[in-house]
């Protein structure tokens, strides 16, 4: 029987060379197919471009420098994502910033391959434009980070395309380097013609989403708020945009689950979710984003704070700091957060020694105010009668919710109540605690705790629970500061599961959580 030809896989059996004039000119047929064919792909011109952009000259003026843009103009210009890494890194700096502007010093022994390989990649792709965010944004004390770092949704979705050095650990080592050879055979036939059988080389989850690249805080946003994105991996070279993943092996990837990150409006892909998947799908999301790698974890808050407005307007929510409220239940929902089985503690982050100016923090009952792992709270969807009096709206504060620790507005009012016994239960009990700074079994000190129940078990129709038997979802707090004439201050130390006879039913009051 003759081969069916449709079955055969058209493709390169050795793959170019990097930077070659071979793999360059393959990357830019991507990006010209995606132009032609792709609508929805391309950059958003409602944003300004980013402050300022590295101009890499032109053929017969070569000077590659730093340059200001104005908020007016159109630049068509290629952003890189890539990792700080250890040790030195090339940067702006207010004492070298006129230095930069007059030329930035490429040729330097100091200047990073992987600086150097976005700027050939650039160049090879016909744009004279590059953002990269060490140099494009003034770093140190007197540096503007804290206003830039607010524009990274402008940045990246108004980029003509972001490339990214996926398998890099570090400025220092370049992308366009020799990559793992792919083995194959030659199969000749009797013409002149031969078949090619090649090992197989497309892992996309491997190469990219589980990359050193990926371990990096701020590149799941990136990722999510590109139109297109090239990466280069020490096996070959990916494409993704909203119609797909591409291999440089001329496969093509399509994953559901991959292209929501990939949709170049996310998250617009889910719009077709209901309620339910959608929020399980941003759990997921914190979840994966929380386990993620900063040099700074004051950095927490804002290297999500694009995606999440995004996730915010998806929901028709109000929120901020991980925490989500659209007048129901996602308000006491996106609160039972809890420290994620891996972390032995959650640490709070001090935000007083961030780049931004001192005295800022994050509230005790945000995820992002501390540096671990989270997840949460086991919780049936529609199975539980949620107590939405319990906690009041935290972002009803004009300006409340948008991520920056320097907020003092969003306060959360919650009813609070005792315990009455030591939340720690017998084998077989439905008694579960779990405290942020670590286990709660022996723990002393829980007279001092306060629940607030947001939630209890739904019981079946018919069925019978006394409310002392009912499980009650809830925050476990304590007092942060007492009285001395002013308002005594909450903080939260956990979340819990129990039945309600735990609790106690007098002394209830209204109580500031910060």
């Amino acid at each position: 029987m003759a081969p069916n030809s449709n079955h055969i896989q058209i493709g390169f059996p050795s793959l170019p060379a990097p930077a070659s004039t071979t793999h360059f000119a393959f990357l830019t047929e991507w990006l010209n197919d995606c132009d032609e064919n792709h609508r929805g792909c391309d950059p958003v011109k409602k944003y300004p471009p980013p402050t300022r952009l590295i101009d890499l000259g032109s053929p017969d003026a070569p000077v590659v420098r730093l340059i200001q843009t104005t908020t007016t103009e159109t630049v068509k210009y290629i952003a890189l994502s890539h990792p700080w890494g250890q040790g030195h890194s090339f940067c702006t700096f207010p004492h070298n910033l006129a230095q930069h502007k007059a030329a930035i010093p490429v040729r330097s022994p100091n200047f990073p391959d992987t600086f150097r390989d976005a700027i050939a990649a650039t160049r090879a792709l016909g744009v004279r434009y590059l953002w990269i965010d060490s140099i494009c944004i003034i770093q140190g004390p007197d540096g503007d980070f804290e206003k830039e770092a607010k524009r990274m949704e402008d940045v990246f979705s108004a980029a003509y395309c972001v490339i990214a050095a996926s398998s890099a650990r570090g400025q220092r080592d370049g992308f366009l380097r020799t990559r793992k050879e792919r083995q194959f055979l030659q199969l000749r036939g009797e013409s002149s013609s031969s078949l090619y059988v090649c090992r197989f080389i497309d892992n996309f989850a491997e190469h990219v989403l589980n990359g050193p690249l990926s371990k990096r805080g701020w590149v799941l946003q990136e990722r999510a708020l590109a139109r297109r994105t090239i990466y280069f991996t020490d096996w070959q070279t990916y494409w993704e945009c909203g119609c797909g993943v591409r291999c440089e092996t001329l496969t093509k990837i399509d994953n559901k689950l991959v292209s929501f990150l990939g949709d170049p409006s996310f998250p617009s892909k889910l719009s077709s979710f209901d309620r339910g998947e959608r929020i399980r799908f941003y759990e997921d999301l914190y979840r994966q984003y929380s386990r993620l790698n900063f040099t700074r974890f004051t950095d927490r808050p804002v290297a999500i704070a694009g995606l999440e407005q995004r996730m915010i307007n998806n929901l028709k929510a109000k929120g901020g700091y991980g925490i989500f409220h659209d007048g129901g239940s996602l308000l006491s929902r996106s609160l039972l957060w809890r420290r994620g089985a891996e972390a032995s503690t959650l640490n709070r982050v001090d935000f007083s020694k961030a780049k931004q100016k001192e005295g800022k923090s994050l509230p005790s009952w945000s995820w992002m105010a501390y540096d671990g792992a989270i997840d949460y709270l086991d919780l049936p969807l529609g199975g539980v009668d949620w107590r939405n009096d319990a906690v009041l709206d935290p972002f009803s504060s004009p300006g409340s919710g948008r991520n920056d620790p320097s907020d003092k507005t969003a306060v959360l009012k919650a009813m609070a109540r005792p315990f009455v016994f030591e939340p720690v239960g017998e084998p077989g009990e439905s008694v579960d605690v779990i405290l942020d700074a670590g286990n709660a079994q022996g723990v002393t000190g829980w007279e001092g705790w306060k629940a607030v129940v947001v939630g209890t078990r739904r019981i079946a129709k018919g069925e019978i629970v006394p409310v002392e038997h009912r499980t009650h979802y809830l925050l476990i707090i304590t007092a942060l500061t007492e009285g001395d004439g002013h308002e005594t201050i909450y903080q939260r130390i956990g979340v819990g599961y129990m039945p309600g006879g735990f609790l106690g039913e007098e002394g209830v009051q209204r109580v500031t959580v910060g």
